[in-house]
């Protein structure tokens, strides 16, 4: 009788030092690349305390911006590794590695994303295991359309952009750029003044507002006025410390990890990036080039070689790249 009733004491005391672990606070390290001023860091502050609350105060966000934790090109493995426990990852900055996700990067493919980042998660989720299956995913973004921004001389069809040498948004942009016979420098954000500053580059591609984030604009005075590009961010998880969250933790994560919210992230940004095409347009010295039907043919024509080299990437993942675009189109259009 005495072992039994011992028994039964050490699985009580068992259980309370369980139920203790699986409900123990945690702070949550999120990785943000671009600087603190950016316009999402407001949503994001508001997500966390989202959280927070669903959580009874169990889960805190804490978020390092301006790449505080480490570069943008290494975030994704970052939150992977347990550097940080979550990151928003440029995809698009490691070339062939994530094809299914920078399908959206194909020049003049989504011109107007309107809100719809919210569609773009309910696409993805179908298909995140088989490029980020070492993560867990939570939210998915597009920035409102980049635009070419140049100094010196206005271009206006891509026969223009031979010599010039361009900080692209990413790999997508960077051979698509070079395929005009541009030379193109990569650089983080924060590097982008005084590159253009000292004539190391002659423009960059971006959205319309966040150049002013730059503090460039001064110098970039002519826009080719076309939504050229877009790309994704990813918002990913470490696995491991979402893992060792309670039940009622993971629920909470869970609910703040959708497409509903993929859309509140993004658009404050949106927004904040179509104000700029207006600043732009009232500020002297500055010109906004809308392209000619024509013109607007030989960009469209450019860009033919980087859908297949996208659609090429996704064979090693067995998947039919024009299939999923069609698809993602669709779904972008609801």
């Amino acid at each position: 009788m005495r072992l039994k009733l011992f028994s039964l004491a050490l699985a009580a005391t068992a259980s309370l030092v369980t139920g203790s672990a699986l409900a123990q606070d945690k702070t949550l390290k999120l990785s943000f690349y671009p600087p603190a001023v950016h316009p999402m860091v407001g949503a994001l502050e508001a997500w966390g305390k989202s959280l927070t609350e669903a959580t009874g105060g169990s889960v805190k966000v804490e978020i390092y911006t301006s790449e505080q934790l480490g570069k943008a090109v290494d975030q994704y493995d970052m939150a992977r590794d347990g550097i940080a426990d979550m990151a928003m990852a440029p995809p698009g900055l490691t070339p062939g590695r994530f094809p299914i996700i920078t399908l959206t990067e194909i020049p003049f493919t989504f011109e107007e994303v309107g809100k719809g980042s919210g569609n773009f998660h309910r696409w993805y989720q179908r298909y995140a295991d088989k490029e980020m299956g070492d993560v867990k995913l939570c939210m998915v973004i597009l920035h409102d359309p980049g635009i070419l921004h140049m100094g010196g001389k206005q271009p206006k069809v891509p026969a223009d952009m031979a010599g010039t040498k361009i900080r692209p948004a990413n790999g997508t942009m960077a051979n698509y750029l070079s395929g005009m016979g541009a030379s193109t420098v990569q650089a983080a954000m924060g590097e982008i003044r005084e590159l253009v500053e000292r004539g190391v580059v002659d423009g960059i591609t971006f959205p319309w507002n966040s150049v002013f984030l730059t503090k460039a604009e001064s110098k970039l005075t002519y826009h080719l006025d076309v939504g050229m590009y877009t790309a994704p961010n990813a918002f990913v998880m470490n696995q491991s410390f979402y893992d060792g969250l309670s039940d009622d933790q993971k629920k909470a994560v869970d609910a703040h990890c959708t497409p509903e919210w993929s859309a509140k992230l993004a658009t404050p940004w949106a927004e904040f990036e179509r104000a700029g095409r207006e600043k732009f347009a009232n500020l002297e010295g500055h010109t906004l080039y809308k392209p000619t039907d024509e013109e607007l043919a030989l960009w469209k024509k450019a860009a033919e070689p980087q859908a297949a080299r996208i659609f090429e990437g996704m064979k090693r993942l067995s998947l039919d790249g024009e299939t999923l675009l069609d698809e993602l189109k669709a779904e972008m259009a609801k």
